[in-house]
């Protein structure tokens, strides 16, 4: 599955699954955009995906906010070309019930990123998109499906880009453009914070799991590099778990 000749994407690409589908894209030959808030490390990241053969470039954003989000749309096709393929991939997660002290600042921040950045970027790349008939991936996660106690803001901004991913793929479908999502399970990445990796919550999660292991970033890009190729070319408004059968059991 070859990407030569295309320009991609990928927000929250400094780290976990977001700098593997952005290295991902990058050795099927696609030059890639990578986005972060986190400018140094978003820098590095594409420094190592150059170092080894690949076309990156690094760009700070943060996906909340909608002007950056079209001055970078803008600066991209003016500086590299049109853009045919968006990774949705930035995301937070702040722990928590709904009744704690705080819980609205982290309802609103966790929905001005998990959602509110898909619908910024869908916008601001929508006129590219559909000159270049692209696809767009959205990162969902098993949360879409099914809910957990102490992340009821993460559970309802994932249920929200699984429709919005159905949403688009509908209304964007006589454009030419795809829009699929992906949901990961429970993956290894900086995303949960370390005094939360106990040995309890690993022995959960693999009781859980048929596959009896947490997934690794580079497994969740093998599903975007397709979900962006021409292999996927009647793929649209899929949802599909990477997850080890978590959500089959």
């Amino acid at each position: 599955m070859r990407l030569d000749g295309r320009i991609a994407v990928v927000t929250g690409a400094a780290r976990g699954i977001g700098r593997a589908i952005a290295q991902g894209l990058a050795e099927a030959g696609a030059h890639v955009a990578l986005t972060d808030v986190h400018r140094d490390e978003v820098a590095e990241a594409a420094q190592a995906i150059a170092g080894a053969g690949g076309r990156a470039a690094p760009f700070g954003l943060d996906v909340s906010d909608a002007q950056m989000c079209e001055a970078l749309a803008a600066r991209l096709e003016r500086e590299i070309g049109p853009v045919s393929i968006l990774v949705n991939n930035a995301g937070v997660i702040f722990p928590g019930r709904i009744d704690d002290p705080g819980a609205r600042e982290k309802w609103d921040r966790t929905l001005a990123i998990n959602v509110g950045g898909p619908f910024n970027m869908c916008r601001a790349f929508y006129p590219q998109l559909r000159a270049t008939r692209g696809a767009v991936i959205n990162l969902a996660s098993i949360r879409s499906f099914v809910a957990a106690p102490n992340a009821a803001a993460y559970a309802a901004s994932k249920g929200a880009v699984m429709q919005l991913t159905r949403a688009l793929a509908v209304e964007w479908g006589g454009d030419g453009i795809r829009v699929n999502a992906i949901a990961p399970g429970f993956i290894e990445t900086t995303l949960v914070p370390d005094h939360e990796k106990t040995a309890e919550r690993e022995a959960a999660i693999l009781a859980r799991t048929p596959l009896r292991r947490q997934g690794r970033p580079d497994e969740i890009a093998g599903t975007a590099v397709y979900l962006a190729s021409d292999a996927a070319c009647y793929v649209s408004g899929a949802i599909i778990p990477v997850d080890g059968a978590y959500l089959a059991g």
